[in-house]
């Protein structure tokens, strides 16, 4: 009696490790195209999986992954609301597998699998962020990455790391992009630009230092790649009022690019402001050298010229009443510094036309300079008329 009522144990036990067999096998079918019952096939599954007799069989965990990949792939409406988040089930049922899996029996098949589902996470990825879902798509991006990590590849999908950093950085996460973006720029993918991102992030946070600081460590990793960095920092400084550092890197940016003439009107405006007349007056005119319809460094001449006769002038005009020859000759010689502008404002003027600011300061040159000469009150109605037109 004993021996049968053993027997009979022996038995269900079997009967119980067959039926949870079953049900991965059940699950196995559902999920082919020709049946596509991946509702039952889920049932099956999380059944088999959680029944003491197949919690620990590989085999079953490799097929919830198969099942939750299916569902996560799946364009059928009905499957949609199955599961809240099938890849990460899929993804975490392999990696179950897998640790079950001591004889590697299933290790290439659940690796391959692994890959599709990079696969499909990388272009969830890119469908997230085309819809400006960016937190979802840096989701399914680092999805991608740390699947990569787990079948140990050895190849690293620089691309990927840097379209998480975008996502991050749209989606306002900016300590994630940050991250990304630092993975990005170890990796020496996007050379100097990933800097500047980097810069822009921390500025978006607040964070001026490290703002600041992420410019400089691109300018010094790519010495001959960072004319984007050299002149954010440049107008950084600027805008700070710290022309010192300002002058600094356009001296550099100048050493490396020649050629460029916004750094010499950039250096003439700074030696402006640093009443500095001859080194202003130098940098302009590198700048028309370098290009003859540069408008603002044209303007920016005939303005050094005449800023410095309407100081002139009004200097004269604090000489004492009783000293008229004295005034008489300093009036004289700041009129020959604002006729000295006409040439650049001329210029500027033939370029644009109907800039205000330019038809203004020539209207006043002229005006003052009307009895020197016929022609400037001629040109003085010119402006006169240019001016009126344009209050209309």
């Amino acid at each position: 009696m004993k021996k049968l009522a053993l027997l009979l144990s022996f038995w269900m036990v079997v009967l119980a490790v067959s039926a949870q067999n079953s049900k991965v096998q059940s699950a196995i079918n559902r999920i082919k195209p020709m049946y596509n019952e991946l509702d039952k096939a889920k049932e099956d599954i999380d059944l088999a999986v959680a029944h003491e007799k197949t919690i620990g069989s590989a085999k079953a965990w490799k097929v919830r992954g198969q099942v939750y990949y299916e569902i996560a792939r799946s364009t059928d409406d009905k499957f949609k609301n199955l599961c809240e988040n099938p890849v990460q089930v899929a993804i975490d049922s392999y990696k179950k597998a897998l640790e079950l899996d001591v004889k590697n029996q299933f290790k290439t098949e659940i690796e391959n699998q692994l890959k599709l589902i990079g696969v499909l996470q990388i272009n969830k990825g890119i469908e997230f962020f085309n819809a400006s879902q960016f937190d979802k798509a840096f989701n399914a991006f680092t999805s991608s990455l740390k699947i990569d990590e787990m079948v140990q590849s050895g190849a690293i999908d620089t691309m990927i790391i840097f379209n998480a950093a975008i996502a991050a950085d749209r989606a306002k996460m900016y300590d994630q992009a940050i991250e990304y973006y630092r993975k990005t720029a170890a990796l020496k993918y996007e050379g100097s630009k990933v800097y500047g991102y980097i810069a822009s992030t921390e500025r978006e946070r607040g964070d001026t230092v490290a703002f600041v600081n992420a410019l400089k460590e691109g300018i010094d990793a790519y010495p001959e790649d960072n004319s984007v960095l050299m002149v954010e920092l440049i107008n950084y400084y600027l805008n700070k009022d710290m022309s010192d550092l300002a002058l600094g890197y356009l001296t550099k940016a100048i050493e490396k690019d020649p050629g460029n003439q916004t750094f010499y009107f950039a250096q003439g405006a700074l030696y402006d402001k640093l009443k500095n007349f001859d080194l202003a007056k130098a940098s302009y005119e590198k700048a028309v050298e370098l290009k003859s319809d540069y408008f603002d460094a044209y303007y920016n001449l005939g303005a050094l010229y005449f800023n410095k006769g309407a100081d002139m002038l009004k200097e004269a005009n604090n000489i004492p009443a009783n000293q008229q020859a004295k005034y008489d000759a300093a009036v004289k010689e700041s009129l020959k510094e604002l006729e000295k502008a006409l040439p650049y404002l001329e210029k500027a003027h033939s370029i644009d036309g109907t800039e205000k600011s330019t038809i203004l300061t020539l209207k006043e040159i002229y005006f003052k300079l009307r009895n020197d000469k016929e022609e400037y009150m001629t040109k003085y109605q010119e402006m006169n008329e240019k001016a009126k037109a344009l209050a209309e």
